[in-house]
Formats: C-alpha cells, sequence, structure tokens
C-alpha cells in the first residue's frame, strides 16, 4: 500500500484530469463534476467496506472539510 501523501497526491492528480476531461464552462459545473465523483466514490466504499461503514467516512469527510478547511485553502482560478 502506498503513503497516505503518496495517495493525496495520485488522487489530486486524477480528480484534476477528471474535471479537465469534463470540459467545464463554470465553477457550478466544477461543484457538479466533483460531486458526481464524490458520490462513486461513496458508492465504491459500499462495494468494500458496507453502507455503515462508508456513511460514516463520507460524514467523517464532511465534518473534516466542515472544520478545517477555509476557501482561502482551495481557491481555485474561475473556469472559462
Amino acid at each position: 500500500m502506498i503513503t497516505s501523501r503518496e495517495a493525496e497526491i495520485l488522487a489530486r492528480q486524477a480528480m484534476t484530469d477528471y474535471v479537465n476531461a469534463c470540459h467545464c464552462q463554470t465553477q457550478d459545473d466544477v461543484a457538479n463534476v466533483l460531486m458526481k465523483l464524490a458520490s462513486l466514490c461513496g458508492l465504491g466504499m459500499v462495494a468494500v467496506v458496507g453502507h455503515a461503514d462508508a456513511v460514516a467516512r463520507m460524514q467523517g469527510t464532511t465534518d473534516y472539510i466542515s472544520e478545517n478547511v477555509s476557501d482561502v485553502l482551495w481557491k481555485t482560478t474561475k473556469a472559462h
């Protein structure tokens, strides 16, 4: 298994490639395709660890974002 840091780097690249492949026109488009990606990740977790564990992991992620991540930390340039 790769390290947590290596997994983060790989995930960021995969997310960037995915968003770019979606040819988003607006920030809302980007948010929508990222929401789809998050939804599919949740379904993948259900498949491998079950519903309750997957829900707890997704809720843990939203809790982390709510408590630790500001808009400034992840500010992006506007999509064209």
